[in-house]
């Protein structure tokens, strides 16, 4: 059974919805400490996945360059003139010939096609993915690989509306490639949003004020970090839970509490994953969704929320939309919920977060606005009330 975000309603815009990511998407091989997901990208994205992780570095052989998802780091990398095997044009890469350590993927011509699978299945035409480039080797030849394979399945990016805005209309049935934009500008890739090779940028710096959000960027921004500090190796897995906590809150909650009045156009993105340089992946991730894990991931989830309405409540500033012929408040809040090992059960919980995400906004509305059930059944105009601080 596949779970299907079109239903949610074609209108429905990207920073509306809650949605899975799969943290080091290809990685399905590859020791206890190492391996972050168990099913192919096809199999990810039928079980509700939307969004994936993906590191590609090259490797060579007789047959030419090959490029494969990473997980840790490569060795022996070395400058070469080598064919693509897909578009036989010719590239000078870096190609590796190992990993110091860490392990390869799934190759990214397995990992488009997969894509381009998904997107063209009659039971899912109406859905999209975003395959997001990150820490990558040979920009310009993963771009010439993503436009050559998906073809008319890319989704090709026009000004005319923002990124956060685009509907689930506008993505049916398309394959959304976005790459670092400071490594597409530093390796000079000459395909731009117009071919399909879109930018993305996170507004979390890591020092000093956040970054703002650009209304015409032609790509995804969003805001969220991962990863738990690897200074502190020696803490216990139950600590590295904790910090993993607490550091994702405080993140949620700097943008929640932001002054910008563009914060609920930012797709915010949450680390619920529990990788790290030593033990096993998936016995850490088992406990992140046990019963206690999902009570405090949900927890995590709502404090987001809860804080960005809180926020605009006390600042007057709600800013309302139309949908489905009701006002809705909007505001700030993890859409996209990274995790390890997706499935199915973790990808529905995430997905049932878009039902209590509306019945929150919906409240808070009526809240703001003062309105009163029977009034509103008697159709009387609502009385506005004081409104909580």
């Amino acid at each position: 059974m596949a779970i299907t975000y079109y239903r949610l309603g074609p209108q429905r815009r990207l920073h509306e919805i809650i949605f899975a990511g799969s943290h080091d998407a290809a990685i399905t091989s590859g020791k206890s400490n190492v391996q972050t997901q168990d099913l192919n990208i096809l199999e990810q994205a039928r079980v509700g996945v939307r969004l994936f992780d993906l590191r590609i570095l090259t490797k060579g052989g007789k047959h030419g360059a090959k490029q494969y998802a990473y997980h840790g780091s490569g060795k022996g990398a070395k400058d070469r003139t080598m064919k693509s095997n897909i578009t036989n044009k010719t590239h000078d890469i870096s190609v590796y010939n190992g990993m110091f350590y860490g392990s390869t993927g799934i190759s990214l011509v397995d990992i488009l096609n997969q894509a381009k699978t998904f997107v063209t299945d009659k039971l899912t035409s109406k859905e999209f993915l975003i395959l997001k480039f990150d820490k990558c080797t040979n920009w310009e030849l993963i771009a010439e690989t993503c436009i050559a394979i998906l073809g008319n399945n890319i989704f090709k990016y026009h000004q005319n509306v923002e990124f956060s805005k685009l509907t689930l209309e506008d993505l049916a049935g398309k394959v959304v490639c976005v790459f670092n934009e400071g490594a597409l500008k530093k390796a000079g890739v000459t395909s731009g949003p117009q071919d399909g090779i879109l930018s993305f940028r996170s507004l979390k710096a890591k020092k000093g004020a956040n970054k703002a959000y650009v209304p015409n960027f032609p790509g995804m921004q969003y805001f969220g970090k991962g990863g738990t500090n690897i200074k502190y190796i020696w803490k216990t897995k139950r600590d590295k839970r904790k910090e993993n906590y607490t550091k994702q809150q405080k993140i949620m909650l700097q943008m929640a509490c932001s002054n910008d009045m563009q914060s609920p156009n930012v797709l915010g993105m949450m680390y619920w994953t529990a990788t790290g340089l030593s033990h096993s992946i998936k016995e850490r991730d088992d406990v992140l969704w046990n019963r206690t894990g999902v009570h405090k991931m949900s927890e995590l989830w709502r404090s987001g929320l809860e804080a960005s309405i809180g926020h605009q409540l006390e600042q007057e500033r709600i800013k309302c939309l139309e949908w489905g012929g009701k006002m809705r408040m909007k505001a700030f809040f993890p859409n996209i919920v990274m995790v390890d090992f997706a499935n199915f059960d973790k990808c529905k919980t995430i997905y049932d977060l878009n039902t209590l995400k509306d019945d929150m906004l919906a409240r808070a509305y009526e809240t703001y606005m003062g309105f009163n059930s029977d009034q509103q059944v008697k159709g009387k105009s609502p009385v506005r009330r004081p409104v909580p601080v």
